[in-house]
């Protein structure tokens, strides 16, 4: 009997996931919960790069912040709705990862890493100093007007309620998104170029143009999750342009485990919830963290969700041929 293989991305997994995430609410608090949804996103796009398409990028925090940023400026200055400001910043974070890419995916490995952490410590420092009287500087963007929306539904989003299924709204849209990406033929050659890109160029297709796209897509998600959290918070940080916010969603993408669909998300729960707890014992919570980030990654090797995968497959495994015939 032939074999059917089962879809890594089938609509079961992405049900299972908003079956697992909606009810946040009533296990952690509604602040965390939100986070969570934002930072997976976040964790999602930046695996695009990383996990699926193999492009080691330290410079994520670049579209992050800059979806936050011009999301933030589109409703103070230009007084914009809610929804044309994200699309705003979720355009300008995408256009941003596109001009990077086409000027410089053709650098490998490092290469790459460098000039996309050379791109985000620019815009950091622009940040910082020379538009200060745009972004704010130090304190970043603040005096946002309090938000609301009519449609879908009237939602206050000062309330934490309100903007946790607001942003459960759009990580729902975001999820569904990133499943037709991978399943489309641009995204199953995607995993080939990350395995051996030489031999995918030898097979006629081209290479440089699928990462150039992955780059814009991953872009799109991250400035997404920007203008989310600029929603939520009410106001930018500077910090969201920082090297440190590339590092910790790298962090999380790993712990999770790459080149998986849920592993990011798995990543960003276990990360935040951890910071949360070790944040209420102690001010010192990065060196819990990092401690237990560092046992977490020796315990699953493939991260947490990708080691559980592989063990339960491991069990499953002989149990196969005898329901063959």
């Amino acid at each position: 009997m032939e074999e059917k293989l089962e879809n890594p991305y089938s609509l079961k997994i992405v049900w299972a996931i908003l079956l697992v995430l909606a009810p946040m609410p009533l296990v952690l608090s509604t602040p965390l919960a939100t986070e969570i949804l934002i930072y997976a996103i976040f964790a999602m796009g930046f695996n695009l790069a990383l996990g699926h398409t193999g492009i080691l990028s330290f410079g994520h925090a670049a579209y992050f912040g800059l979806g936050c940023y011009v999301t933030g400026m589109a409703l103070r200055y230009l007084e914009l709705g809610v929804f044309p400001a994200l699309l705003l910043g979720t355009l300008a974070a995408g256009l941003a990862a596109l001009a990077l890419a086409a000027l410089a995916v053709k650098r490998q490995g490092v290469y790459f890493a460098m000039i996309s952490l050379a791109f985000s410590q620019m815009l950091y420092f622009l940040a910082l100093s020379p538009l200060k009287g745009l972004t704010g500087g130090e304190d970043g963007l603040k005096f946002i007007p309090k938000l609301a929306i009519e449609f879908p539904a009237p939602l206050d989003l000062s309330k934490p309620l309100s903007a946790y299924f607001f942003t459960l709204f759009f990580f729902a849209l975001a999820i569904f998104a990133m499943r037709q990406v991978l399943n489309s033929p641009m995204g199953r050659l995607l995993p080939a170029i990350r395995e051996n890109e030489a031999r995918v160029k030898s097979l006629g297709f081209p290479s440089h143009a699928l990462k150039i796209m992955s780059m814009a897509i991953s872009g799109l998600f991250c400035g997404l999750a920007g203008g989310l959290l600029t929603v939520y918070l009410g106001y930018v940080p500077l910090s969201t342009l920082h090297w440190f916010t590339s590092g910790s969603i790298m962090m999380m993408t790993i712990l999770g485990g790459m080149q998986s669909f849920s592993g990011p998300i798995v990543g960003v729960l276990v990360f935040l919830c951890l910071q949360d707890v070790t944040g209420n014992f102690t001010e010192r919570w990065e060196l819990f963290s990092g401690t237990l980030f560092m046992a977490l990654i020796l315990l699953f090797p493939q991260g947490v969700a990708g080691t559980i995968r592989q063990r339960v497959r491991r069990r499953m495994a002989p149990a196969i041929p005898e329901q063959q015939t």
